[in-house]
């Protein structure tokens, strides 16, 4: 297998993801009154679109990194849309970012933040510091050749 291709910033990003998406699974919010306490993760239909786009988003982009560091014969696009690789990372990345710090600003009376939603805000964190690192390291600024 030729791991040439894996870079410290790939491995960041398949980090986040899976910390983000595995932290989907675990109480995203939970309720307590007199004695009775139910938890609810990001898949729970109260936040089911809102709350599981953070983990899908950091999930792509953990999929993205892994095909292009794994597979050897894989043809992904430099450009997508007009944007660079990097730049959809980026945008990603972002992206996730701030929908988790969003969910951690709201208050819900009654309710109380579980750990899945803190450590979903850290994996996003996590795969836009790998975004950053891409940027930073000037990963796939050229078209491979074939």
């Amino acid at each position: 297998m030729n791991n040439t291709r894996l870079t410290p910033a790939n491995i960041v990003i398949m980090a986040g993801a899976v910390v983000a998406f595995l932290a989907s699974f675990f109480a995203f919010y939970k309720y307590s009154f007199l004695g009775f306490t139910k938890s609810f993760n990001a898949w729970s239909s109260h936040f089911f679109i809102m709350a599981t786009m953070p983990a899908l988003i950091a999930l792509a982009m953990g999929v993205l990194a892994a095909v292009e560091s794994f597979a050897q014969n894989a043809a992904i696009p430099y450009r997508i849309l007009g944007f660079s690789l990097n730049q959809v990372y980026l945008v990603l990345g972002f992206q996730a970012t701030i929908m988790m710090l969003a969910w951690t600003i709201v208050d819900y009376v009654g309710f109380n933040k579980g750990i899945g939603m803190y450590l979903m805000l850290l994996g996003a964190i996590v795969c836009l510091v790998g975004a950053i690192m891409r940027v930073a390291q000037g990963a796939a600024q050229t078209p491979p050749t074939f």
